[in-house]
């Protein structure tokens, strides 16, 4: 019988969901879909048609990513877009009653340069980054048409939602920042969190991702089309993904800086937030 998932990592984008996909993917007793972001629930932030995101809908589609999980206790996915979407979490919830959520935060000002950097390898004809925040800014009731979405990195109403409807015992926040900075005690704490025993003494946690740029406009093209994305993630394991990525369709780049400009418009939009964050945690924030 078709089995559903029971654990989803709900973003935020730019905020290590992928690491921690690959991370899980090894361990024994959990099973991570090789499809990444599904975006199966993402039913009010993504369209059907929307024009570069091709989520899967249909449930058979969406429930044989999950066929070969044999007898693996916890079945996941990671779609970062789960966390933005206000009628994802009472959606997930009605679907897999007890399943648990794991959400990534990353300093949003930080996570929205990122978020530019890595357009800037899949689309060409970008703006300058406050061009794009201007834009992403004024089109934000229809992402289909910008680039970039400062309101994603709002994340306490986000958080909030989905803290209601899981409560803690199937909730759990990380912050990218201390999960970089002490992979295996974050993987300790999600571990612990997901019910799974497992010696992680010999964790080797791989090194972080250094900034890089595509190899030409062929590999911006093949980066920034989700239909090509899609049949490698099914065909081709993550880890020779990534080698393959790594040593021949991108070559290593000084990071671009963050313009002051920038910079100072965000600290100020995001700030907020962030206080209103801190004190629904009850914890400080990096």
């Amino acid at each position: 019988m078709a089995r559903w998932p029971n654990l989803f990592i709900a973003g935020a984008p730019r905020s290590g969901t992928s690491s921690l996909h690959s991370y899980l993917q090894d361990i024994p007793g959990i099973y991570m879909s090789r499809v990444k972001e599904p975006n199966y629930f993402s039913r009010n932030t993504i369209a059907d048609d929307h024009p570069m995101v091709k989520p899967i809908r249909d449930e058979m589609q969406y429930l044989q990513l999950f066929a070969d999980a044999g007898e693996a206790r916890v079945l996941g996915e990671a779609s970062p877009t789960y966390l933005e979407d206000p009628e994802a979490p009472g959606l997930i919830d009605r679907t897999v009653p007890g399943a648990k959520v794991i959400a990534s935060l990353r300093d949003p000002v930080e996570r929205l340069h990122s978020h530019y950097l890595m357009m800037l390898n899949n689309r060409p004809g970008m703006g300058s980054f406050m061009d794009e925040i201007k834009k992403g800014l004024t089109l934000q009731h229809d992402r289909s048409l910008a680039v970039l979405g400062p309101d994603v990195g709002l994340y306490y109403p986000q958080v909030r939602r989905f803290h209601e409807v899981f409560g803690d015992a199937r909730f759990k926040v990380l912050i990218f920042e201390e999960t970089m900075s002490d992979v295996p005690a974050a993987l300790r704490g999600v571990l612990e969190f997901l019910g799974i025993e497992h010696d992680l003494a010999n964790f080797d946690a791989p090194a972080q991702r250094q900034y890089s740029e595509a190899r030409g406009p062929l590999v911006r093209y093949l980066f920034g089309n989700r239909l090509v994305s899609r049949s490698v993630e099914l065909f081709v394991p993550y880890r020779l993904r990534k080698l393959v990525r790594n040593t021949i369709l991108v070559k290593q780049a000084s990071k671009p800086g963050m313009d002051a400009e920038s910079r100072a418009f965000l600290v100020d939009y995001y700030a907020e937030d962030v206080r209103r964050l801190a004190d629904y945690l009850e914890r400080p924030l990096p």
